[in-house]
């Protein structure tokens, strides 16, 4: 009997312990970090919508982008404008991080609010002759919103801003290796993710061996909860490839651009 009460009380310790996981995500997805002063990458992912392999992928392809045409493209995703309309957030942001080369004015700010279901392109005075009110709100358009509705905002955001480098690259005589365009209603294949699944099993397996071993439990259960890189990893939230030295070269903005919803 008391073995199955000691059994009992760890049940409800390791559901109690599930819960505040399930919690702590749910708090986690529903605050939207403010926006940093200077943009910290290329990828600001601030609502978290892109898996650190595409984010690496984008920032790589922006990185090349700005080395061989000077041309500084930031993408930024967050949760809420928090009443604030998409254009002035959008101007004020990439005034604010002076996106582009000073004396070009070469900036693009691509920005998402996913909770308000808006969208902007931030162009700047350089690049309006590339890429026109008319152009920019056809890619958002025709790469974006599409994959947006069905709630794919990986693969929208990814097409949407391999269009935009296209449009550059294109304009400066240059190729951009890792650029490829997805067009609307292309499926990714994407396997399941098994993380959380996983790791509450491991858990609950390593639960039940404690009661073969009371001594190895009670030794091993907290630090293998709490310690090492294999539970929690950290950083999926935000852009990923944070560049050391990477910051707006004093670049101008008009209001150019396009915006939209979904």
């Amino acid at each position: 009997m008391g073995q199955l009460q000691k059994m009992g009380r760890t049940f409800v310790l390791v559901l109690l312990f599930v819960s505040g996981i399930g919690a702590w995500g749910l708090v986690t997805e529903a605050v939207t970090p403010p926006v940093p002063e200077r943009p910290p990458a290329r990828v600001v992912d601030l609502a978290a919508l892109l898996d650190s392999a595409t984010r690496q992928q984008l920032e790589n392809v922006l990185a090349e982008l700005e080395r061989k045409t000077g041309a500084q493209l930031v993408v930024l995703t967050i949760q809420s404008l928090d009443g604030q309309d998409i254009n002035s957030f959008s101007l004020e942001t990439a005034e604010k991080w002076q996106l582009g080369q000073k004396d070009r004015d070469n900036g693009l700010l691509f920005t998402v609010a996913v909770k308000d279901r808006k969208y902007r392109f931030e162009v700047g005075y350089g690049l309006e002759e590339i890429l026109p009110d008319s152009r920019v709100g056809a890619i958002g358009r025709r790469y974006l919103v599409p994959y947006f509705r069905q709630g794919k905002y990986r693969d929208g955001i990814t097409a949407a801003t391999m269009a935009l480098v296209a449009e550059i690259a294109r304009s400066s005589g240059v190729s951009i290796s890792g650029s490829t365009s997805a067009g609307p209603g292309v499926e990714k294949k994407k396997g399941p993710d098994l993380a959380g699944p996983v790791f509450l099993l491991i858990l609950l397996l390593f639960m039940i061996s404690g009661f073969r071993d009371r001594k190895r439990r009670r030794g091993t259960m907290v630090p293998w909860i709490y310690t090492g890189g294999t539970g929690w990893s950290g950083g999926d939230g935000f852009g990923g490839g944070f560049g050391s030295g990477f910051g707006g070269g004093g670049g101008g903005f008009g209001g150019g651009g396009a915006s939209g919803g979904w």
